[in-house]
């Protein structure tokens, strides 16, 4: 080797040595060798002694010249732990959003080999193992997420101070754990995780004020809390937390924005809008419809992405676009290799079955076939006995129902399950013109669903829970087309005569009769309404009609 191309080697070496990919850099610090003269002989010795000691080793030794330099990078490595969106992370996130779960480690599994340093890939790994938890319901894929997220936030923990990118993904994670805990009816583990991502996310939103990402884990955070009823709003407190609807979605919808104005954050753009897309169906009484149908026009590859379809088929359903949601999931693609969303199936089987399709009971088979978890198995076996009683098969719908009463897999947070078990239970056979008129009300059929009852004598309904949901029927069609005097008339009249029965109808009238005047402006009536509402207990559907009159009351209380 020439003494000049030598130098220049040394050169090298002596220099800060730069690692670079397309997003971030890491400089590694410069190190010096020293070796004892004694290693060498004494002519080499004395070199070292007159200061040529790094140019004598290589040029002494070749292969320890690049020994060197790959020990100084390895070390380099695994010293500095850093926080890269680089390309491998964007695609096995963007995998991750596809369930294409094997993909997705396959290329982190890669990117550990380029970059050990980086910390990201155990936020895409957790996000994983929380999509894979909720969607299964599988209690030891829960297990398997606290425990390896208490290591993950372990080795985070150790870098927190780096970036701010370090309580982020701490904080996500805690959250990403509470949601999943709320499946398995861990309410104490929800509170507490929830509790530190709150603590851990104010911290990091007050140390790094313009960090955007931020806005996504404490958008959520203060969004639910503020749908927490006010008079469990102590409990709350108590944990040292505060926020409101108003102020989540604020945030959440800051962040979706800024994807679209700062191209770093384009992949958190498509999780933004189902989360919205969740929480405005969910908690927005106001809901602007064309706003949130808008999100979904630029998004490409919907069909290789469940999640967006089903917050996609979600917004549908609250609009009562009951073919868009057919259309949507019977054109759907469904990658082998990736991990199914199962209740698609049963969101398909619903949509055909409002439109008296009974070509549904395919779907809904496919769904208790296949689904291993608790959530809404008993309701599809309801449906499927109604596919069998609408076509005048009696024995099939007995046959159908009976399965309510041998699944001991309930999730007793749906109502949808309880209200299925109940009609096995009691054994009433619904009336058949009113399961008419309610499916094609529910698929937004509402001309269809009057023609069912219309015309019909008293006497087509000799039973009164069918009497009470004949005139609920009426009222709900009647709100649902405009005729709103009208439809206060059927409202007071089943929850006059449904009050202290165990039937939804009275206390939803009593929830419809608050929205009506809350819309109409009469706040101190509409809050008269929410308040009897509530107090109506043992009915079906006892939870979800709590929750939206407790919002009312919110609304009507702040």
């Amino acid at each position: 080797m020439k003494q000049g191309s030598l130098d220049n080697h040394v050169s090298d070496l002596k220099a800060k040595s730069i690692y670079s990919s397309n997003r971030a850099f890491i400089r590694l610090p410069t190190c010096r060798i020293y070796l004892n003269s004694f290693l060498l002989n004494d002519s080499y010795g004395s070199n070292l002694r007159k200061g040529k000691w790094i140019k004598t080793i290589v040029y002494r030794n070749y292969f320890l010249r690049f020994t060197f330099l790959f020990c100084l990078i390895m070390f380099t490595q695994f010293a500095h732990a850093e926080f890269v969106w680089n390309d491998n992370c964007v695609e096995a996130y963007n995998e991750v959003s596809k369930l294409n779960f094997r993909k997705a480690s396959q290329i982190l599994a890669n990117e550990r080999k380029l970059h050990p340093g980086n910390l990201i890939p155990l936020y895409i790994e957790s996000e994983m193992d929380f999509l894979h938890s909720f969607i299964s319901e599988d209690e030891v894929i829960l297990d398997k997420l606290k425990k390896n997220n208490e290591a993950r936030i372990d080795l985070i923990e150790k870098n927190k101070e780096r970036s701010p990118y370090s309580r982020l993904l701490i904080g996500e994670m805690y959250i990403q754990m509470a949601i999943a805990r709320v499946k398995f009816e861990e309410f104490i583990g929800t509170m507490y995780d929830t509790r530190k991502a709150y603590k851990i996310l104010t911290e990091n939103k007050t140390l790094y004020p313009d960090f955007k990402p931020n806005l996504r884990g404490i958008g959520i955070i203060h969004t639910v809390i503020g749908a927490i009823p006010k008079n469990y709003q102590w409990i709350v407190n108590l944990l040292g937390m505060e926020g409101s609807i108003k102020k989540g979605f604020s945030e959440l919808k800051q962040l979706l924005a800024a994807t679209y104005t700062h191209p770093e954050l384009a992949w958190e753009r498509e999780d933004i809008i189902v989360i919205l897309t969740f929480l405005e169906v969910s908690l927005e009484k106001d809901k602007n419809k064309d706003i949130l149908r808008k999100r979904f026009y630029n998004i490409t590859d919907l069909d290789e992405k469940p999640m967006l379809q089903f917050a996609k088929s979600v917004f549908h359903l609250a609009c009562s676009e009951n073919d868009s949601i057919i259309s949507l999931l019977e054109n759907r693609k469904q990658n082998p290799n990736a991990y199914q969303i199962d209740y698609l199936n049963y969101m398909e089987g619903t949509a055909r079955l409002n439109n008296l399709d009974f070509s549904a009971e395919k779907s809904f088979l496919l769904y208790v076939n296949n689904y291993k978890g608790k959530s809404f198995i008993n309701s599809a076996w309801q449906r499927l006995a109604w596919c069998r009683l609408l076509q005048g098969d009696i024995k099939g719908y007995q046959t159908y129902i009976n399965h309510c009463l041998e699944n001991t897999k309930i999730n007793t947070l749906s109502d949808e399950d309880s209200q299925a078990t109940k009609e096995a239970q009691t054994k009433e056979i619904p009336n058949i013109p009113l399961l008419r008129s309610r499916l094609l009300f529910d698929g937004g059929y509402y001309t269809r669903s009057l023609n069912e009852i219309a015309g019909k004598p008293m006497s087509a309904f000799p039973k009164l829970r069918d009497q009470l949901e004949f005139t609920y029927r009426l009222a709900r069609i009647f709100d649902k087309t405009g005729k709103k005097d009208k439809a206060e008339q059927y409202y007071i009249q089943t929850l006059n005569n449904g009050d202290m029965k165990p039937y939804y109808f009275a206390a939803n009238s009593a929830l419809m009769l608050g929205v009506l005047k809350e819309e109409a402006g009469d706040t101190v009536v509409a809050l008269e309404y929410y308040k009897k509402c509530l107090a109506m207990r043992n009915h079906e559907y006892q939870n979800s009609i709590d929750q939206k009159a407790k919002a009312g009351i919110n609304r009507l209380t702040k």
